[in-house]
């Protein structure tokens, strides 16, 4: 290579240097960067799986082992399966399933499955299996007005009187929302 050519040809840094004037690859860089206690993480994680690897790859074995020899011992449980039966009970759920699918996914996607509303539920189902009990136990009567009001008294009974009127305040402004 003549110096002229040497001169000419771009080196490895001018082509690094284009590469570096070129928006996309600043803002991958930049974004390289702003992640990179991510990366560090990640990089400190990968290292740990390598110099694991024979001891993770031998714990793969034994589960591949074990579950071959579960498979094996587990053919004398199928025998007392009676398949057709389960096969006939699965496509009729399958059916049922696939009806209620819309359902289903409408009620997935409401606000039923919000683990608050769960424990509310879950709250108010005790609070039902408790009153039959007692009203089994010990039914009540309330013969007026005045032991209608006598009972406002207990902390309980207005705690959960409390607790319905909240729920039928914010029930009346659920039904105004269109």
């Amino acid at each position: 290579m003549t110096i002229e050519s040497q001169l000419i040809a771009p080196s490895p840094v001018d082509a690094l240097l284009s590469k570096l004037e070129e928006p996309r690859i600043v803002a991958a860089l930049n974004d390289l960067l702003d992640h990179a206690d991510l990366l560090a993480i990640l990089l400190v994680g990968l290292n740990g799986l390598v110099r694991r690897g024979e001891v993770i790859g031998e714990a793969f074995a034994d589960a591949v082992s074990e579950l071959r020899g579960a498979a094996s011992g587990a053919s004398t449980s199928w025998e007392a399966v009676d398949l057709p039966k389960l096969a006939s009970s699965l496509a009729t759920l399958s059916s049922a399933v696939a009806d209620a699918t819309p359902a289903l996914e409408t009620l997935l996607r409401s606000d039923l499955t919000d683990p608050r509303v769960v424990r509310v539920i879950s709250g108010v189902a005790r609070a039902l299996l408790q009153g039959a009990e007692q009203e089994k136990a010990e039914p009540l009567k309330p013969t007026g007005v005045f032991s209608l009001l006598r009972a406002l008294k207990d902390e309980d009974v207005a705690r959960g009187l409390g607790f319905l009127i909240h729920v039928a305040r914010a029930f009346g402004r659920e039904l105004k929302s269109p």
